[in-house]
């Protein structure tokens, strides 16, 4: 019985791509040379793939011995992250002394982290329960944020500024209905996962916006 001839075909060899006809419908080949570099690119792809599923695994079992302090701290961090991003990508300068983009970075770029920070209005230490809240966290330089009151308007103290320009940006009637709330929020760490996740994402796409 005749065979029929196997049609010529391109080696599947990084930068070889030589028209060639095969011995197999299965050749991918041209040569013996050319079998080799396909075989070690094939037990490159494996090595790479077996790596990240370790690294997975690995951050898998690290998250579940995480402690909730840790999730917590984790969770403030991906929704100030994403606060100061929200606001830098609107325009805004510090809350608290009501300098720009421009003049903050201009004297406080320097600093480790940074220029800016997301600042709390009513503290964490103070107001727990408010400390994932996004409408109490606003653009704010470090100067400010560490308490100094070099920029802070004639006759106000760093945190009246704050409060004052909040109450600009949203409103008294927002700004006391959050300082009378102290409601306990008993996060549980799935909540806190979740709300790190939900951050996070929303910083990407904030960075992926302005790129």
């Amino acid at each position: 019985m005749n065979t029929k001839p196997l049609k010529p075909k391109r080696c599947k060899a990084p930068g070889c791509r030589s028209l060639f006809v095969p011995r197999s419908s299965w050749a991918k080949a041209c040569s013996p040379e050319c079998s080799e570099v396909i075989a070690t690119q094939v037990r490159e792809k494996k090595a790479r793939q077996e790596a990240l599923a370790d690294r997975r695994e690995t951050r898998g079992k690290l998250e579940q011995m995480k402690t909730r302090g840790e999730w917590l701290a984790e969770a403030k961090t991906a929704v100030q992250k994403f606060r100061r991003l929200e606001e830098l990508a609107a325009g805004y300068g510090c809350i608290s002394c009501g300098r720009t983009q421009q003049e903050v970075e201009g004297t406080d770029a320097w600093k480790p982290g940074g220029a800016w920070d997301g600042g709390h209005m009513l503290s964490k230490g103070a107001r727990p329960e408010l400390a994932l809240e996004p409408l109490n966290i606003w653009l704010q330089c470090k100067s400010c944020n560490a308490g100094s009151s070099k920029y802070a308007r004639k006759g106000y103290t760093v945190n009246q500024n704050f409060r004052a320009a909040v109450v600009e940006r949203i409103g008294l009637a927002a700004v006391e209905a959050m300082e009378a709330d102290h409601t306990p929020r008993h996060y549980s760490i799935d909540d806190l996962r979740g709300i790190k996740t939900k951050y996070a994402a929303l910083a990407r796409q904030l960075r992926k916006e302005r790129e």
